[in-house]
Protein backbone atom coordinates (compact mmCIF):
# COMPACT_ATOMS: atom_id res chain seq x y z
CA UNK A 1 0.00 0.00 0.00
CA UNK A 2 3.10 2.44 0.76
CA UNK A 3 4.64 1.58 -2.24
CA UNK A 4 1.37 2.61 -4.23
CA UNK A 5 0.46 5.24 -2.40
CA UNK A 6 4.29 6.77 -3.23
CA UNK A 7 4.12 5.89 -6.85
CA UNK A 8 0.59 7.83 -7.10
CA UNK A 9 1.84 10.62 -5.38
CA UNK A 10 5.16 10.78 -7.23
CA UNK A 11 2.48 10.51 -10.73
CA UNK A 12 0.60 13.45 -9.41
CA UNK A 13 3.73 15.79 -8.77
CA UNK A 14 4.84 15.12 -12.08
CA UNK A 15 1.42 15.66 -13.74
CA UNK A 16 0.91 19.25 -11.54
CA UNK A 17 4.93 20.15 -12.96
CA UNK A 18 4.13 19.49 -16.16
CA UNK A 19 1.49 20.81 -16.88
CA UNK A 20 2.08 24.01 -16.91
CA UNK A 21 4.71 23.39 -19.44
CA UNK A 22 2.00 22.00 -22.01
CA UNK A 23 -0.27 24.94 -21.56
CA UNK A 24 2.67 26.96 -21.79
CA UNK A 25 3.80 24.89 -25.13
CA UNK A 26 -0.05 24.94 -26.42
CA UNK A 27 -0.05 29.03 -26.49
CA UNK A 28 3.01 29.37 -28.33
CA UNK A 29 2.52 29.13 -32.20
CA UNK A 30 4.00 27.11 -35.14
CA UNK A 31 7.45 28.86 -35.88
CA UNK A 32 9.55 28.19 -39.32
CA UNK A 33 12.81 26.40 -38.58
CA UNK A 34 14.62 29.84 -39.76
CA UNK A 35 14.20 32.73 -37.20
CA UNK A 36 13.46 36.05 -38.41
CA UNK A 37 14.77 39.43 -37.13
CA UNK A 38 11.97 42.11 -36.90
CA UNK A 39 13.29 45.61 -38.26
CA UNK A 40 12.36 49.20 -36.34
CA UNK A 41 8.90 50.37 -37.11
CA UNK A 42 8.73 52.90 -40.05
CA UNK A 43 6.03 55.95 -39.54
CA UNK A 44 2.87 55.37 -40.88
CA UNK A 45 1.60 57.45 -44.18
CA UNK A 46 -0.72 60.72 -43.86
CA UNK A 47 -4.43 60.01 -44.90
CA UNK A 48 -3.62 62.75 -47.50
CA UNK A 49 -0.75 60.75 -48.78
CA UNK A 50 -2.39 58.09 -49.20
CA UNK A 51 -5.63 59.63 -51.03
CA UNK A 52 -3.91 61.70 -53.37
CA UNK A 53 -1.73 58.50 -54.20
CA UNK A 54 -5.16 56.70 -54.91
CA UNK A 55 -6.16 59.47 -56.42
CA UNK A 56 -3.79 59.73 -58.96
CA UNK A 57 -3.56 55.98 -59.78
CA UNK A 58 -7.86 56.03 -60.52
CA UNK A 59 -7.42 59.04 -62.69
CA UNK A 60 -4.32 57.06 -64.42
CA UNK A 61 -6.91 54.07 -64.81
CA UNK A 62 -9.96 56.37 -65.86
CA UNK A 63 -7.56 58.39 -68.87
CA UNK A 64 -6.26 54.59 -70.14
CA UNK A 65 -9.40 52.35 -70.34
CA UNK A 66 -10.22 50.72 -73.83
CA UNK A 67 -13.62 51.19 -75.49
CA UNK A 68 -14.32 47.84 -74.70
CA UNK A 69 -13.98 48.08 -71.21
CA UNK A 70 -10.74 46.74 -70.90
CA UNK A 71 -7.36 47.50 -69.96
CA UNK A 72 -4.31 46.61 -71.71
CA UNK A 73 -3.38 45.77 -75.00
CA UNK A 74 -1.02 43.67 -77.09
CA UNK A 75 0.75 46.62 -79.21
CA UNK A 76 4.32 47.23 -77.55
CA UNK A 77 6.51 44.54 -78.07
CA UNK A 78 10.06 43.75 -77.62
CA UNK A 79 12.97 41.60 -78.75
CA UNK A 80 12.22 39.26 -75.91
CA UNK A 81 8.53 38.47 -74.97
CA UNK A 82 7.18 35.72 -73.01
CA UNK A 83 5.27 33.09 -74.45
CA UNK A 84 1.77 34.07 -75.62
CA UNK A 85 0.31 32.68 -78.49
CA UNK A 86 -2.64 34.56 -80.36
CA UNK A 87 -5.00 35.20 -79.79
CA UNK A 88 -5.89 33.41 -76.45
CA UNK A 89 -2.83 34.46 -74.93
CA UNK A 90 -3.41 38.45 -75.73
CA UNK A 91 -6.94 37.51 -74.39
CA UNK A 92 -6.10 35.72 -71.26
CA UNK A 93 -4.20 38.84 -70.42
CA UNK A 94 -6.17 41.27 -71.03
CA UNK A 95 -9.08 39.94 -68.75
CA UNK A 96 -6.55 39.15 -66.26
CA UNK A 97 -5.76 43.21 -66.57
CA UNK A 98 -8.95 44.30 -66.85
CA UNK A 99 -9.68 42.48 -63.57
CA UNK A 100 -7.48 43.50 -61.34
CA UNK A 101 -8.33 47.08 -62.09
CA UNK A 102 -11.98 46.43 -60.73
CA UNK A 103 -10.40 44.94 -57.98
CA UNK A 104 -8.36 48.23 -57.57
CA UNK A 105 -10.80 50.16 -57.82
CA UNK A 106 -13.36 48.44 -56.08
CA UNK A 107 -11.33 48.28 -53.10
CA UNK A 108 -10.65 52.24 -53.63
CA UNK A 109 -12.31 54.71 -51.64
CA UNK A 110 -13.34 56.09 -54.90
CA UNK A 111 -15.47 53.52 -55.88
CA UNK A 112 -18.49 55.55 -55.69
CA UNK A 113 -16.68 57.97 -57.39
CA UNK A 114 -19.15 58.86 -60.50
CA UNK A 115 -16.42 58.39 -63.05
CA UNK A 116 -14.98 55.32 -61.38
CA UNK A 117 -18.22 53.90 -61.23
CA UNK A 118 -18.47 54.18 -65.05
CA UNK A 119 -15.22 52.81 -65.70
CA UNK A 120 -16.18 49.44 -63.32
CA UNK A 121 -19.52 48.83 -65.00
CA UNK A 122 -17.83 48.62 -68.59
CA UNK A 123 -15.20 46.50 -67.29
CA UNK A 124 -17.77 44.24 -65.42
CA UNK A 125 -19.42 44.42 -68.67
CA UNK A 126 -16.33 43.46 -70.73
CA UNK A 127 -15.62 40.52 -67.97
CA UNK A 128 -19.30 39.03 -68.13
CA UNK A 129 -18.73 38.60 -71.95
CA UNK A 130 -15.17 37.50 -72.54
CA UNK A 131 -14.47 34.95 -69.27
CA UNK A 132 -17.52 32.06 -70.67
CA UNK A 133 -15.38 32.10 -74.12
CA UNK A 134 -11.48 32.49 -72.87
CA UNK A 135 -9.78 29.53 -74.49
CA UNK A 136 -6.56 27.54 -74.05
CA UNK A 137 -3.85 28.92 -76.18
CA UNK A 138 -2.15 26.03 -77.56
CA UNK A 139 -0.61 23.04 -76.69
CA UNK A 140 2.61 24.70 -74.57
CA UNK A 141 0.56 27.18 -72.50
CA UNK A 142 -2.69 27.13 -70.00
CA UNK A 143 -2.22 31.08 -69.40
CA UNK A 144 -6.39 31.19 -69.40
CA UNK A 145 -5.68 30.33 -65.68
CA UNK A 146 -4.46 34.04 -64.80
CA UNK A 147 -7.36 35.51 -66.59
CA UNK A 148 -10.29 32.88 -64.73
CA UNK A 149 -8.77 33.23 -61.46
CA UNK A 150 -8.41 37.10 -61.32
CA UNK A 151 -11.37 37.76 -62.93
CA UNK A 152 -13.51 35.18 -60.15
CA UNK A 153 -11.95 37.12 -57.40
CA UNK A 154 -12.92 40.23 -59.03
CA UNK A 155 -16.71 38.95 -60.11
CA UNK A 156 -16.46 38.32 -56.40
CA UNK A 157 -15.65 41.64 -55.53
CA UNK A 158 -18.43 43.34 -57.73
CA UNK A 159 -21.11 41.46 -55.58
CA UNK A 160 -19.70 41.71 -52.76
CA UNK A 161 -22.38 44.55 -51.72
CA UNK A 162 -25.34 43.74 -54.11
CA UNK A 163 -28.75 42.63 -52.90
CA UNK A 164 -28.23 38.26 -53.44
CA UNK A 165 -32.14 38.77 -55.55
CA UNK A 166 -30.54 41.41 -57.55
CA UNK A 167 -30.48 40.68 -61.46
CA UNK A 168 -26.57 42.23 -62.10
CA UNK A 169 -26.10 39.31 -58.93
CA UNK A 170 -27.44 36.38 -60.53
CA UNK A 171 -25.67 37.45 -63.51
CA UNK A 172 -22.05 37.61 -61.74
CA UNK A 173 -22.89 34.14 -59.98
CA UNK A 174 -23.73 32.56 -63.55
CA UNK A 175 -20.50 33.58 -64.98
CA UNK A 176 -18.41 33.11 -61.63
CA UNK A 177 -19.56 29.33 -61.79
CA UNK A 178 -18.55 28.87 -65.04
CA UNK A 179 -14.91 30.53 -63.84
CA UNK A 180 -14.73 27.62 -60.99
CA UNK A 181 -15.65 24.82 -63.08
CA UNK A 182 -12.94 26.13 -65.60
CA UNK A 183 -10.44 26.51 -63.30
CA UNK A 184 -11.12 22.75 -62.10
CA UNK A 185 -10.69 21.35 -65.49
CA UNK A 186 -7.52 23.43 -65.88
CA UNK A 187 -6.36 22.27 -62.58
CA UNK A 188 -3.09 19.83 -62.94
CA UNK A 189 -2.95 16.16 -62.86
CA UNK A 190 -0.27 16.54 -60.02
CA UNK A 191 -2.64 19.22 -58.31
CA UNK A 192 -2.36 22.69 -58.64
CA UNK A 193 -1.82 25.08 -60.96
CA UNK A 194 0.30 26.03 -63.95
CA UNK A 195 0.50 28.03 -66.97
CA UNK A 196 3.16 26.02 -69.43
CA UNK A 197 3.12 22.62 -70.20
CA UNK A 198 5.45 22.72 -73.14
CA UNK A 199 5.72 19.12 -74.15
CA UNK A 200 2.80 17.47 -73.01
CA UNK A 201 -0.65 18.09 -74.47
CA UNK A 202 -3.72 16.63 -72.65
CA UNK A 203 -7.43 17.77 -71.52
CA UNK A 204 -6.13 18.26 -68.08
CA UNK A 205 -2.92 19.86 -67.92
CA UNK A 206 0.43 17.94 -67.38
CA UNK A 207 2.95 20.29 -67.03
CA UNK A 208 3.98 22.05 -64.05
CA UNK A 209 2.23 23.13 -60.98
CA UNK A 210 4.13 26.10 -59.05
CA UNK A 211 3.22 27.43 -55.73
CA UNK A 212 2.43 31.00 -57.11
CA UNK A 213 -0.39 30.25 -59.33
CA UNK A 214 -1.91 27.43 -56.67
CA UNK A 215 -1.92 29.62 -54.50
CA UNK A 216 -3.79 32.38 -56.67
CA UNK A 217 -6.09 30.12 -57.97
CA UNK A 218 -6.74 28.69 -54.25
CA UNK A 219 -7.57 32.15 -53.04
CA UNK A 220 -9.99 33.01 -55.65
CA UNK A 221 -11.93 30.22 -54.92
CA UNK A 222 -11.99 31.56 -51.15
CA UNK A 223 -13.78 34.81 -52.51
CA UNK A 224 -16.40 32.96 -54.52
CA UNK A 225 -17.34 30.95 -51.67
CA UNK A 226 -17.40 33.68 -49.71
CA UNK A 227 -19.63 35.94 -52.33
CA UNK A 228 -21.91 33.20 -54.17
CA UNK A 229 -21.53 30.05 -51.89
CA UNK A 230 -19.85 28.20 -54.94
CA UNK A 231 -17.25 25.83 -54.03
CA UNK A 232 -14.89 23.63 -56.39
CA UNK A 233 -14.92 19.90 -56.75
CA UNK A 234 -13.55 18.69 -53.75
CA UNK A 235 -11.12 16.32 -55.38
CA UNK A 236 -9.49 19.11 -56.86
CA UNK A 237 -9.23 21.16 -53.71
CA UNK A 238 -8.09 18.55 -52.01
CA UNK A 239 -4.73 18.01 -54.43
CA UNK A 240 -4.21 21.39 -54.77
CA UNK A 241 -3.98 22.45 -50.45
CA UNK A 242 -1.80 19.11 -50.86
CA UNK A 243 0.34 20.17 -53.74
CA UNK A 244 0.75 23.49 -52.00
CA UNK A 245 1.84 22.30 -49.03
CA UNK A 246 4.68 20.11 -50.67
CA UNK A 247 6.09 23.19 -52.11
CA UNK A 248 6.00 24.83 -48.57
CA UNK A 249 9.94 24.32 -46.73
CA UNK A 250 10.03 23.79 -43.44
CA UNK A 251 12.13 27.24 -43.29
CA UNK A 252 9.08 28.95 -44.65
CA UNK A 253 9.97 29.64 -48.21
CA UNK A 254 7.66 28.12 -51.36
CA UNK A 255 10.16 26.40 -54.32
CA UNK A 256 8.92 27.98 -57.64
CA UNK A 257 7.33 25.21 -58.98
CA UNK A 258 6.98 21.27 -58.68
CA UNK A 259 10.01 20.02 -60.33
CA UNK A 260 12.29 22.67 -58.13
CA UNK A 261 11.44 20.19 -55.24
CA UNK A 262 14.49 18.65 -55.92
CA UNK A 263 16.59 22.08 -55.72
CA UNK A 264 15.32 23.68 -52.36
CA UNK A 265 18.75 25.29 -52.06
CA UNK A 266 18.60 26.85 -55.44
CA UNK A 267 18.58 30.88 -54.84
CA UNK A 268 15.12 30.87 -56.14
CA UNK A 269 13.99 28.89 -53.48
CA UNK A 270 14.89 30.01 -50.98
CA UNK A 271 13.80 33.45 -48.77
CA UNK A 272 15.32 35.87 -50.92
CA UNK A 273 13.96 34.26 -53.96
CA UNK A 274 10.51 33.35 -52.69
CA UNK A 275 9.70 36.86 -51.12
CA UNK A 276 6.55 37.63 -53.17
CA UNK A 277 5.31 34.34 -53.72
CA UNK A 278 5.66 33.58 -49.49
CA UNK A 279 2.19 36.02 -48.41
CA UNK A 280 -0.29 34.21 -51.29
CA UNK A 281 1.12 30.67 -50.33
CA UNK A 282 0.96 31.61 -46.39
CA UNK A 283 -2.59 33.46 -46.66
CA UNK A 284 -4.18 30.37 -49.29
CA UNK A 285 -2.96 27.55 -46.53
CA UNK A 286 -4.46 29.42 -43.72
CA UNK A 287 -7.82 29.59 -45.56
CA UNK A 288 -7.29 25.34 -46.47
CA UNK A 289 -5.74 24.40 -43.29
CA UNK A 290 -4.80 26.31 -40.64
CA UNK A 291 -3.52 23.41 -38.65
CA UNK A 292 -0.79 23.47 -41.17
CA UNK A 293 0.18 27.28 -41.28
CA UNK A 294 -0.06 29.42 -38.09
CA UNK A 295 -0.80 33.53 -38.19
CA UNK A 296 2.71 33.59 -36.91
CA UNK A 297 4.34 31.97 -39.48
CA UNK A 298 2.11 34.14 -41.99
CA UNK A 299 3.13 37.29 -40.22
CA UNK A 300 6.74 35.93 -40.37
CA UNK A 301 6.71 35.98 -44.00
CA UNK A 302 5.58 39.64 -44.09
CA UNK A 303 8.49 40.72 -41.53
CA UNK A 304 10.66 39.38 -44.10
CA UNK A 305 10.02 41.36 -46.99
CA UNK A 306 10.11 44.98 -44.91
CA UNK A 307 13.26 42.79 -43.51
CA UNK A 308 14.87 43.07 -46.97
CA UNK A 309 14.65 46.59 -47.42
CA UNK A 310 12.85 46.53 -50.86
CA UNK A 311 15.05 43.37 -51.80
CA UNK A 312 12.15 42.76 -54.92
CA UNK A 313 12.47 46.55 -56.11
CA UNK A 314 15.75 45.76 -57.60
CA UNK A 315 13.95 43.27 -60.16
CA UNK A 316 11.81 45.85 -60.92
CA UNK A 317 11.81 47.18 -65.21
CA UNK A 318 14.29 44.56 -65.85
CA UNK A 319 13.34 43.11 -69.36
CA UNK A 320 14.65 39.45 -68.68
CA UNK A 321 12.58 37.18 -66.58
CA UNK A 322 14.60 36.24 -63.64
CA UNK A 323 17.71 38.33 -64.13
CA UNK A 324 17.31 39.67 -60.93
CA UNK A 325 19.68 38.49 -57.58
CA UNK A 326 18.25 35.03 -56.26
CA UNK A 327 16.77 34.88 -60.02
CA UNK A 328 13.89 37.36 -58.84
CA UNK A 329 11.75 38.41 -61.88
CA UNK A 330 10.31 42.01 -62.42
CA UNK A 331 6.73 40.99 -62.13
CA UNK A 332 7.07 39.24 -58.89
CA UNK A 333 7.06 42.63 -57.21
CA UNK A 334 3.28 44.02 -57.38
CA UNK A 335 2.20 40.27 -57.41
CA UNK A 336 3.99 40.10 -53.95
CA UNK A 337 2.59 43.21 -52.52
CA UNK A 338 -0.29 42.53 -53.74
CA UNK A 339 -1.40 39.34 -51.29
CA UNK A 340 0.65 41.17 -48.32
CA UNK A 341 -2.09 43.72 -48.55
CA UNK A 342 -4.55 40.73 -48.68
CA UNK A 343 -2.53 38.95 -45.26
CA UNK A 344 -3.21 42.26 -43.89
CA UNK A 345 -6.74 40.70 -42.47
CA UNK A 346 -5.30 38.08 -40.70
CA UNK A 347 -2.80 40.50 -38.72
CA UNK A 348 -3.35 41.06 -35.38
CA UNK A 349 -4.75 44.62 -34.61
CA UNK A 350 -2.21 45.47 -32.15
CA UNK A 351 0.20 44.90 -35.17
CA UNK A 352 -1.33 45.96 -38.06
CA UNK A 353 -0.19 49.35 -38.10
CA UNK A 354 3.37 48.30 -38.67
CA UNK A 355 2.54 46.20 -41.25
CA UNK A 356 0.70 48.34 -43.10
CA UNK A 357 3.31 51.31 -42.56
CA UNK A 358 5.87 49.34 -43.90
CA UNK A 359 4.04 48.03 -47.33
CA UNK A 360 3.27 51.79 -47.65
CA UNK A 361 7.06 52.60 -46.98
CA UNK A 362 7.70 50.19 -49.50
CA UNK A 363 4.98 51.14 -52.62
CA UNK A 364 4.22 54.68 -52.68
CA UNK A 365 7.89 55.59 -53.71
CA UNK A 366 7.42 53.20 -56.46
CA UNK A 367 4.11 54.97 -58.55
CA UNK A 368 5.00 56.69 -61.40
CA UNK A 369 4.42 60.37 -62.61
CA UNK A 370 1.23 59.38 -64.35
CA UNK A 371 0.10 57.82 -61.23
CA UNK A 372 0.75 54.12 -62.47
CA UNK A 373 2.70 51.25 -61.23
CA UNK A 374 4.46 48.97 -63.15
CA UNK A 375 7.25 46.04 -62.90
CA UNK A 376 8.21 44.53 -66.11
CA UNK A 377 7.92 45.13 -69.63
CA UNK A 378 4.95 43.17 -70.69
CA UNK A 379 3.57 44.06 -74.13
CA UNK A 380 1.15 47.52 -73.43
CA UNK A 381 -0.91 45.41 -70.04
CA UNK A 382 1.70 46.01 -67.07
CA UNK A 383 1.06 49.47 -66.90
CA UNK A 384 -2.37 48.36 -65.86
CA UNK A 385 -2.15 45.14 -64.03
CA UNK A 386 0.58 46.82 -61.56
CA UNK A 387 -1.54 49.39 -61.37
CA UNK A 388 -4.01 47.22 -60.19
CA UNK A 389 -2.12 45.08 -57.57
CA UNK A 390 -0.78 48.44 -56.59
CA UNK A 391 -3.92 50.17 -55.61
CA UNK A 392 -5.90 47.30 -53.97
CA UNK A 393 -2.70 47.32 -51.85
CA UNK A 394 -2.67 51.39 -51.17
CA UNK A 395 -6.26 50.96 -50.78
CA UNK A 396 -5.83 48.77 -47.78
CA UNK A 397 -3.46 50.49 -46.17
CA UNK A 398 -5.81 53.23 -46.00
CA UNK A 399 -8.39 50.90 -44.54
CA UNK A 400 -5.84 49.78 -42.42
CA UNK A 401 -4.54 52.90 -41.01
CA UNK A 402 -7.80 55.23 -41.40
CA UNK A 403 -10.89 52.87 -40.74
CA UNK A 404 -13.82 54.22 -41.94
CA UNK A 405 -15.54 52.82 -38.67
CA UNK A 406 -12.64 52.11 -36.42
CA UNK A 407 -14.96 49.56 -34.49
CA UNK A 408 -15.41 47.56 -37.02
CA UNK A 409 -11.73 48.13 -38.46
CA UNK A 410 -9.82 44.15 -38.93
Amino acid sequence: MNKAFLLLAALGACTALCAPVRAEHADKEKRDTIPIARVPDVPPPSREKLDASIRKAADFLLGSQNRDGSWGSHTRTKGLNVICPYPEGPRSFRTASTSLCVIGLLASPLKEDPAVKTAVDRAIQYLLTTLPTLKRGDTRTVLGVWGHAYGLSALSRAASNLPVNSPLYAELKKVADLQVKALDQMADVQGGWGYYTFETFSKRPIGEPTSFLTATVLIAYKDAERAFGLKPDPRILKRAVAGLEKLRTPAGSYVYSISHTFYPGRPINRHTGSLARTPAGDLALLLYDPDFISRRQLEDGLERIWSRGGWLSLAVKKPIPHESFAQNAGYFFYYGYYYAARCLSEVPQERLTRHASHLAADLLPMQEKDGSWWDYPLYNYHKFYGTGYALYAVSRVRDSLYPANPASAP
